[in-house]
């Protein structure tokens, strides 16, 4: 009953004052982890002078394997494609936590993080940094890489978001099977992502909705609170990072340039506009209502390795 009345209270006081915050419950549960009474409190009322990000996906490759359909981050649409290393990373995320307080939860991602060559010191980059509370990263599961970054991950203290895809390949399903083994075989936590169904959110076309009509999507959306940290940007969701890097689509309050920000000031000024939008431009090149459809359903053609 709460948690309904929540639904219709929290939008309207401030938009996604408080309500960015509380989601990080919704990720707590889906990633098994506990908090106390007191820990969630602190969430709720300190957040007035906190600089907070519920959950931040870090994009380290646009490259994958795979040519998924409906793909969230847009990755079989990228051509001009890179690895960001590991200098890179560290640069980009000293000066998004110089002026954050807290990332309750960061996930390494790409693309598939796997391909990235230095993704051994990306994990230990990540990690090192003392703003991040929670850090994962999400797989695909097709890659098997070597020990030396599987020991890296376990000692980060990293856990490992095993995308499952059970329509893929039968030498994908075996290279699963190994990825599993060597997680277990060195003690890394790893969780399996359940999603079988996937939301088609459309293609990259664009639509004539109502301000009101992309008010209710975007309230609807399951992304409206997570971020994309993407070079030295921060975005609301995959498909408005495709959109913006590629000059289509962009608002003045829906992306957080770091290039932007001189002060703690400037960005929890930037951060209330950001997590206050009613809607995103992007929100105009996504289905009204999106319908259900088989998760990483394959597009014909050669994956862009």
């Amino acid at each position: 009953m709460f948690r309904k009345k929540f639904r219709y209270i929290a939008p309207r006081f401030g938009r996604f004052r408080y309500y960015n915050r509380i989601r990080i419950f919704g990720f707590d549960r889906e990633r098994r982890i506990r908090r106390t009474f007191g820990e969630k409190a602190n969430i709720i009322l300190n957040s007035d002078s906190r600089i907070v990000l519920p959950f931040t996906d870090i994009d380290i490759t646009t490259f994958c394997n795979l040519r998924c359909r409906r793909c969230a981050k847009c990755i079989p649409y990228f051509r001009q494609r890179r690895h960001f290393t590991a200098e890179e990373i560290r640069e980009n995320l000293e000066a998004l936590t110089t002026y954050i307080d807290r990332i309750y939860v960061a996930n390494i991602i790409g693309g598939e993080p796997f391909l990235n060559p230095e993704l051994k010191e990306i994990v230990r980059i990540c990690a090192e940094n003392p703003k991040i509370e929670t850090l994962e990263l999400t797989t695909n599961a097709t890659i098997v890489p070597d020990d030396g970054v599987i020991r890296a991950i376990k000692d980060s203290g990293v856990t490992v978001h095993i995308s499952n895809y059970p329509n893929l390949d039968q030498r994908y399903m075996e290279n699963k099977r190994r990825l599993i083994e060597k997680l277990k075989e060195y003690g890394v936590p790893y969780e399996y992502q359940f999603h079988e169904i996937w939301l088609d959110f459309g293609e990259i076309e664009k639509h004539n909705y109502s301000g009101k009509e992309l008010a209710g999507m975007f309230l609807r959306c399951p992304m409206n609170s997570c971020t994309v940290f993407h070079g030295r940007t921060l975005y609301r969701c995959g498909k408005a990072s495709y959109l913006a890097q590629h000059g289509m689509e962009r608002g003045a309050d829906d992306i957080i340039s770091l290039e932007e920000i001189h002060s703690k000031k400037e960005m929890a000024a930037k951060i209330k506009k950001f997590f206050s939008v009613k809607y995103l431009p992007a929100c105009r090149y996504c289905h009204l209502h999106p319908k259900a459809i088989a998760a990483a359903e394959q597009l014909e053609g050669d994956s862009f390795l």
